[in-house]
Order: structure tokens, then sequence, then C-alpha cells
């Protein structure tokens, strides 16, 4: 298990480009540092077959996971594609698969935040713990569950003494990917969305002098907070903690899906309802909106169903009226109920009512049904690592 962690995490170090090779985006911070360098692959591997039948071998060992591009790897460092069974060129994308991506190995990484093993350890301790909380009984996981979706299923979450929140709880898996954080767009940040749940008098009710305090009580996380920001004075600072929250919120990406399998070149990983129900998808123009590797533009759209202003509430922008951002649909088939205040209850009703609130499309059952077996295949594998829950010091109770 650690050594599957500290594999994973390690990758995670290096921010993602849309231009950098598979190498840079997924390899280059964990070979050289914790796994041979660059030069030592070629010195030890001498074609990329041998590299890629190794690479294998410690896949099926648990020690590097599942889902990662060795075929493109190897041809970046060889200057070929190993030739082998089960490797092969990315696929050329038609007029229906050219608007999706696969789900990428790494997000972006901020400068100011790089992940490492000590950090994401932390960020998951944190994650967990309801001390965070002033009742100390929420967690971050309390609404963002990664056993069921990585949300809480719930029409909009509960909070500090029963109150209800105004707006339903997106997942956070794959949520490192998004251009912004919230319904409404007011976080840029992984770090900044951190911080607001911990702070909402309706959520967790704490406030930045309160979690630092608790945390400060309790030796184990102080030991922690000192590795995790090695060289600072006083490590255990409100802004760490939105760090530390963040880095491990970047390991939460569920790869893998049906949907990336069919990407890749699989074209058995999809049934023949799920193509029809993609083919839909687009042709229907629910992909002008949702599109890209997490199926989200990450722009905001008019979609006024209540009294919620949505963005506007943020910019005071009278063009940003009921605006929201287009939520990304990525483990959708796990988190009902639906929209910014969770009145579809079901997932064929929210395909139903952005057809015809959206597109001015009225689509019939057949269609509808078709549309979300093609949602059922953007499921993937969720982490290991995040549904191992951490054993929390109670040494300060």
């Amino acid at each position: 298990m650690k050594k599957l962690l500290l594999s994973v995490t390690a990758m995670l170090a290096i921010s993602a480009s849309a231009k950098a090779g598979v190498w840079e985006t997924t390899c280059a911070n964990c070979h050289g540092r914790v796994a041979p360098s660059k030069t030592q692959i070629l010195e030890k591997f001498a074609t990329p077959e041998d590299l890629v039948k190794r690479a294998r071998e410690l896949v099926n060992a648990g020690v590097m996971p599942k889902g990662l591009q060795f075929g493109l790897a190897a041809k970046e460092l060889y200057g070929r594609m190993p030739k082998m069974k089960g490797v092969h060129m990315p696929p050329k994308t038609d007029k229906y698969t050219r608007f999706f991506e696969v789900l990428p190995s790494t997000p972006p990484i901020p400068a100011d935040n790089p992940m490492t093993v000590a950090k994401v350890k932390l960020g998951k301790m944190l994650y967990f713990d309801p001390r965070l909380s002033r009742s100390n009984l929420i967690s971050c996981n309390t609404c963002h569950n990664l056993s069921i979706g990585g949300d809480d299923n719930q029409k909009t979450s509960i909070g500090d003494k029963w109150q209800k929140g105004p707006r339903n709880a997106p997942t956070v898996f794959n949520a490192a990917f998004l251009k912004v954080q919230f319904w409404d767009g007011r976080a840029a940040t992984l770090e900044e969305q951190a911080k607001g749940p911990l702070t909402a008098h309706v959520e967790m009710n704490a406030t930045p002098e309160m979690v630092v305090k608790k945390l400060k009580a309790i030796p184990e996380y102080r030991e922690m907070f000192k590795k995790a920001f090695p060289g600072e004075v006083d490590p255990i600072t409100f802004d760490n903690v939105a760090k530390a929250i963040a880095a491990y919120e970047r390991t939460l990406i569920t790869p893998n899906s049906p949907f990336d399998r069919y990407l890749s070149g699989d074209k058995k990983a999809l049934s023949r309802v799920q193509i029809e129900g993609m083919k839909l998808f687009v042709d229907k123009g629910c992909v002008s909106c949702h599109r890209g590797p997490v199926l989200s533009d990450g722009l905001f759209h008019k979609f006024k169903i209540n009294d919620d202003k949505g963005r506007y509430k943020v910019t005071k922008k009278k063009e940003d009226m009921y605006k929201f951002r287009t939520p990304q649909l990525r483990m959708v088939s796990q988190t009902a109920p639906y929209f910014h205040d969770g009145s579809a209850k079901t997932l064929e009703e929210a395909i139903d009512v952005m057809a015809k609130k959206m597109l001015n499309v009225k689509l019939t059952r057949s269609e509808i049904y078709r549309i979300r077996k093609f949602l059922d295949s953007l499921t993937g594998q969720v982490p290991m690592e995040a549904v191992v829950l951490p054993v929390l010091d109670d040494s300060s109770r």
C-alpha cells in the first residue's frame, strides 16, 4: 500500500501540459527521484519492448498504478512504438470522439503547492477529520463521501446544527481538472475551495483560528505538518491546511472508465447502446457544453430553475444572473440528485430537463435511455487509497 501511494502521489508532482508528452506529464517527476531516471532506463532496457514488459510486471505486482500509457512513454524514449501485443498508437478521432479526451493521469499542479508524499498523507488525514468542524462531527468526507461517488447523494448538504446548505454538493472526484470551483465559480483553485466549507456557517462553521488551535493540540499533526512543510517555523497555518487538503484532492482521479478505454482504441469497451448514446449526446448538442476530459467546458451558462441568482452573487454583473458553471460528468451515474439545487432526482430526469431547457429538444424515452447508458460509461476506478480510512490521533481528547 505504501509503495502504491508513493508511486501515485509522486507521479502527480508535475503539472500536466496539453503540449507535453507522456513522459513529461506522467513519468518525469517520479523517474529520477523515486524511480530510475530516463538515462538509467535507457541503459538498463535495450528496447522499448523490454521497458514495457517490466512496467507491466510492476503494475501486476501493485507497485505502479494501472492506466498509464507505457507504449507512448516508450516511444518518446526510444523513438518507436513497442512491437508487442496490447500496445497501439492512439486511435484517430472521428466526428464523435473528437470532442472528448481520455482522462489524464495527472492534473495541473500549482507552483506554490507542489505535491509530496508527506503533504498528501497529511491532506488525507485532514480530509477525514471531523475535528476541523466546530461541532467535531463534520469532515470534508461528510459532504464529499469517497465511498458513494464523491458527494453525499443529498438534495443539499446538512451542516452545523443540522442546517441545510443552499446548493447541491458536487463530486470531489476529478475536481482538480476544473477551471474554477463551486457552482458559481467563486474559488479559482482547490486551495481556495478547501477553505470555504471549513468556515461556512451552514457547513463546518469553524474559524481559521479554531482550526489551527485544535491541530496544534494534537501531537501527530504537529509532526505531520513539519514533514509536509519543511523549513517553516510555524507550519500549522490555515493556508497550509488548505494546501494539504488540496494536495490530497488532486490524487482523487478516476481513470480507466469504459469510455476512456473506448477512446484509447478498445472498441469493445462500450456496448452498442452506449455507442448510440454517445452519438446522440453529440448530435443533440449536449457536447456544446459537456466536452473535454471531464465533459465540462468550465464556462457559465444561464440555467434558471429557482431563485438562486448563481454567479451574479459573486460578480454583481447583470449578465451573470442565474448563470452556473457547467458541471463535469465523470462519475455522474453515482452522484444523484442533480443540478445546483438537487431538484432532479434521477439521471434520466436531468437529461430530459437539460434537453428541454438548454437545447430546446424533446427527447424520446428511448433516446434518454441510450444517453443515460453512455453516461454510465464515465464511471472510472476509484483510487484504492481513497476508500481506506486513516487512523486519526485521539490523544488530544
